[in-house]
């Protein structure tokens, strides 16, 4: 026999030895034989469950006269267990496991215990149904990059969660779909760098935020979505108080917006529409196009900021403020009738009417040539912090509708 043969008979050998245990071995580990394995036990599971023939008296429970196989009784609890728990498991919208697994992403109920578990892109149902949110979520809490819906479909939130809320990079939108905020949060408010938008869709300020209102160096743009004034601002207000000492010039580079010209005999006033303010200067030795400083500053607003505090009546000014150091009947004066008229042109009521004459013979300039010199004002003057506050009223313990500092 040659060297060609003896090795095909060893070939061989091995071959019919090992063949049958390969076969064995892929029928052990193929899903057929496991799942014939389970369904026998199953099966004897049952059976044994169901073997209702107890052959004697202790394999029964004594229940009204009545005498109940054991065997069965388990039987029956265990049933009813597996239903609750199928009931549990996928039918109540509490328990329930997620939806929508085949599609690629799983839909969860806004309260089902398997959504504390669940990490990844998701989506959830509110408790009217609709899919409130949808996006990354962690420990059962929004977290990572998602989108908030109401109930309409419409978007009220896309960007960066953090345990449930607005935490990171995102827009807030306002209900017609219009983009109202687009920039950085925290905790849900505006904190950070970003932009606020009028619901018309065009650009209302962009700078810095906290806690959800201006705060810092920013900018106020008008209704085209011009730069209308560059500055600081506080708890959501213009900081009034950097406009005084400043020149005419400084000014100017800080208010970009609209101006009115009001010249005097000794005094000037600029008014800025925009920002519902004013500066008076002394004209005397300069011209307001040089270097005056302004001197006063009115805000023609009947609201005043001093802190965190939002003061609407002079009682509340009281609170902030102290006591006043003046207060009584006053003649209005040039800045104050500048003031008065303005407001009246916009439709604002004042209760006083300073009766202003002046001629317009310039675009922006206005000379005045009289006004009502013996029109009443109430003032209140407060001193705070070396700056003093005056108040215009109509009456005393009125409100006020406009003040100086």
């Amino acid at each position: 026999m040659n060297k060609n043969n003896l090795f095909t008979v060893l070939f061989s050998t091995i071959k019919a030895k090992i063949t049958p245990l390969v076969t064995r071995l892929k029928y052990w580990l193929s899903p057929t034989f496991w799942q014939a394995q389970i369904l026998t036990r199953i099966r004897e599971f049952l059976t044994r469950a169901f073997g209702v023939k107890p052959r004697h008296k202790r394999d029964y429970y004594g229940f009204l006269g009545w005498l109940i196989s054991k065997r069965l009784a388990h039987a029956v609890v265990l049933a009813s267990g597996l239903l609750a728990l199928s009931y549990l498991v996928f039918v109540n919208p509490v328990f329930r496991m997620s939806e929508g697994i085949g599609s690629g992403q799983r839909v969860y109920d806004y309260d089902a215990v398997p959504l504390r578990f669940a990490e990844g892109d998701v989506k959830i149902r509110s408790r009217s149904g609709y899919v409130a949110y949808e996006g990354a979520v962690k420990d059962g809490c929004a977290s990572g990059a998602g989108t908030l819906y109401d109930k309409r479909g419409a978007l009220v939130y896309r960007g960066d969660f953090e345990k449930n809320k607005y935490n990171g990079e995102g827009t807030l939108y306002y209900p017609n779909g219009q983009a109202q905020y687009v920039g950085a949060f925290a905790d849900n408010a505006f904190e950070g760098s970003g932009k606020l938008y009028r619901e018309s869709g065009t650009l209302a300020y962009e700078g810095a935020f906290s806690a959800g209102k201006k705060e810092g160096t920013g900018t106020l743009f008008d209704a085209a979505q011009t730069p209308v004034f560059t500055g600081s601002f506080h708890a959501d207000e213009l900081v009034y108080p950097q406009l005084l000492g400043k020149s005419a010039a400084e000014i100017a580079e800080l208010y970009t917006g609209e101006k009115e010209l009001y010249m005097g005999e000794t005094q000037a006033v600029q008014l800025m529409p925009e920002i519902d303010a004013f500066f008076v200067a002394d004209t005397e030795q300069e011209t307001i196009e040089e270097s005056v400083v302004a001197e006063q500053v009115y805000v023609c607003r009947d609201s005043f900021f001093y802190g965190e505090k939002n003061c609407t009546t002079i009682a509340q000014v009281k609170a902030a403020l102290g006591e006043p150091v003046f207060e009584g009947n006053s003649y209005v004066v040039f800045p104050e009738a500048v003031g008065i008229d303005w407001l009246r042109r916009q439709g604002r009521e004042t209760g006083v009417d300073a009766a202003l004459v002046a001629q317009h013979p310039m675009r922006e300039l206005y000379e005045v040539t009289g006004f009502d010199r013996d029109a009443l004002v109430y003032l209140y003057v407060f001193q705070k912090d070396e700056t003093s506050y005056t108040f215009v009223c109509d009456d005393r313990d009125g409100g006020f509708f406009m003040y100086s500092l």
